[in-house]
């Protein structure tokens, strides 16, 4: 993991500003539309191929639930292939998350915006649902909560070549499981580990804070966090 020199960040703030101020072709199309129609493909059961220039807009969850009522783990067996193409994801402080279960979401080549890319996982005894996958080469800007959040799980999982600007913290994220919030989960870092499981390949990943004392803190770039709080 590393930290941008200011001058190369100073450059690619302008290049974002350029993105970002820039008209998006097919603004209205939601990335759970793209998701519901995207047929079978290379081995997947949902090929998700996006379109250069375009905004989409809206989180998407992928895999199983907690139901509360029943206390049992509700999964859904997808494997999921995201192809950015340049694309531009406006999560709208939402995220794109994988959830209980032992398939794979992979994503790449693309610009997300205001939400995070989440791998959630449950390993006990009894139960393990260990999601998989990649994020290479996608582009962070102001990333709600994190850029990259795995929790509790880690082990199949590949970061590569991201670039995180201006992480956003929104508060203590929330326990496992309960929802209670945390002030031992902080929120605010380009990148989060699990400690639960956290044999993670993570390489080339670059991070920065536009401003200076939160750049300087190692901690709003990258951590390791206990999933339980």
């Amino acid at each position: 993991m590393n930290r941008l020199p200011a001058d190369f960040a100073s450059s690619l703030l302008c290049c974002l500003g350029v993105l970002l101020l820039s008209p998006p072709a097919g603004l209205g199309t939601t990335l759970e539309e793209m998701y519901d129609a995207a047929p079978p493909g290379a081995g997947y059961d949902k090929y998700v191929v996006l379109e250069t220039g375009v905004t989409y807009t809206g989180g998407l969850w992928i895999g199983g639930t907690f139901n509360r009522i029943t206390a049992q783990f509700e999964p859904a067996h997808l494997d999921v292939r995201i192809v950015g193409n340049g694309a531009v994801l406006d999560l709208q402080g939402g995220e794109i998350c994988i959830a209980y279960c032992n398939n794979r979401l992979d994503i790449d080549d693309c610009v997300i915006l205001n939400g995070h890319l989440r791998y959630r996982g449950y390993d006990d005894a009894t139960i393990h649902l260990l999601p998989e996958g990649s994020v290479r080469q996608v582009t962070f800007y102001q990333p709600h909560d994190y850029a990259v959040r795995l929790y509790a799980c880690g082990d199949g999982v590949l970061v590569e070549r991201n670039l995180v600007v201006d992480a956003i913290e929104t508060g203590p994220d929330f326990q496992y499981i309960s929802g209670v919030p945390m002030e031992m989960l902080p929120t605010g870092t380009s990148f989060s580990l699990s400690l639960a499981t956290w044999a993670t390949d993570f390489y080339e990943n670059w991070t920065y804070h536009s401003d200076p004392a939160l750049n300087a803190d190692p901690l709003r770039h990258f951590h390791i966090l206990c999933d339980y709080g």
